[in-house]
């Protein structure tokens, strides 16, 4: 039995191959296009896995195209159904396997609880929008996963994130990397007035989420419009990252106050900030986040979240040429 878990047709498609229950092979389309956050799928990945694995059997799709289609209805973008249709998007790749489509937030808390070879965990998922969550925790226990927590769009870190980092300059969706090199040349001046700009919460570990007083998704270029120097930027980005940290922090205090575990595993998007999780790592007795943390991993995460059982995986299955 072959079954494909598929991401794409928004940014950094990816795929996994399964035998049976096992993940044997995974790449994203960039790796084989040498296009940064390749959306789409492309002839030579897709052959190289039929070649080598055989033809799908089943495709599990990494979130459901109808919520997803809902919520860009409700954010103004217009009711995106055909757009959405994945069966169709699909055959321009000669792919009629019968489909599945897993939740977008349960696809990454599967990618990372069952990666990790941890017994029990608490899974903290940050991202910018899945379907409609945000901001998900989850309590793995044996081969079980259960969420405690959601928070829905328009409130999300990962549209805080994106759009700071457009207000410092920057190409949201892109260059969130660099954040945390100008923050190092900034300081702690304009922490407090985008804080409180920005958002109602205390970030103190009372209560889980966060909560904005604005929709980002469009970006806040009109937040502190008299400060764009250099150095403005650079305190502009430090605020950013030391924001992002303290609702990491908080989530994380929360968790850690309320659920059993003590193992944390980070994933979706917001995990690939290497320096706010090391923030946090002591805290907990493990922390674990899986290679690939955003939707490019819920290629396996969406398998996973079918399954239902710890995977036989190693991280070395992702191409690497």
């Amino acid at each position: 039995m072959i079954t494909w878990g598929m991401v794409g047709n928004s940014h950094d498609a990816s795929l996994a191959v399964f035998r049976d229950d096992k993940p044997v092979w995974a790449c994203m389309a960039k790796d084989f296009s040498k296009v940064d956050n390749d959306p789409d799928f492309n002839w030579t990945m897709l052959e190289s896995a039929r070649q080598t694995y055989g033809p799908p059997d089943e495709i599990v799709w990494y979130e459901k195209p109808f919520w997803k289609t809902t919520r860009q209805y409700y954010a103004g973008q217009g009711w995106l159904h055909k757009e959405n249709n994945i069966k169709k998007y699909l055959r321009q790749w000669d792919i009629r396997t019968p489909i599945s489509y897993a939740w977008h937030h349960r696809a990454h808390a599967a990618y990372g609880y069952y990666t990790s070879g941890f017994k029990n965990a608490t899974i903290l998922v940050m991202d910018s929008i899945g379907e409609w969550e945000s901001l998900t925790i989850w309590t793995g226990v044996g081969n079980k996963l259960t969420k405690h927590y959601s928070q829905w769009y328009p409130h999300s870190v990962g549209l805080f994130y994106s759009a700071m980092t457009q207000r410092c300059g920057l190409v949201a969706n892109k260059e969130e990397y660099k954040i945390a090199n100008m923050a190092s040349k900034g300081n702690d001046r304009l922490v407090g007035l985008v804080q409180k700009e920005l958002m109602h919460n205390d970030l103190n570990g009372g209560l889980p989420g966060v909560h904005f007083k604005h929709n980002l998704h469009k970006g806040c270029k009109w937040l502190l419009p008299n400060m764009n120097t250099k150095s403005d930027l650079n305190n502009l980005a430090y605020a950013t990252q030391f924001l992002y940290e303290k609702i990491l922090k908080s989530n994380s205090d929360y968790a850690k106050r309320r659920l059993k575990s003590k193992n944390l595993i980070i994933v979706g998007g917001c995990a690939l900030n290497k320096q706010a999780n090391e923030k946090i790592r002591s805290d907990w007795k493990k922390v674990y986040v899986p290679k690939n943390p955003g939707d490019p991993g819920s290629c396996i995460g969406a398998v996973a979240s079918k399954i239902k059982k710890h995977l036989d995986y190693d991280e070395k299955i992702w191409y690497n040429k």
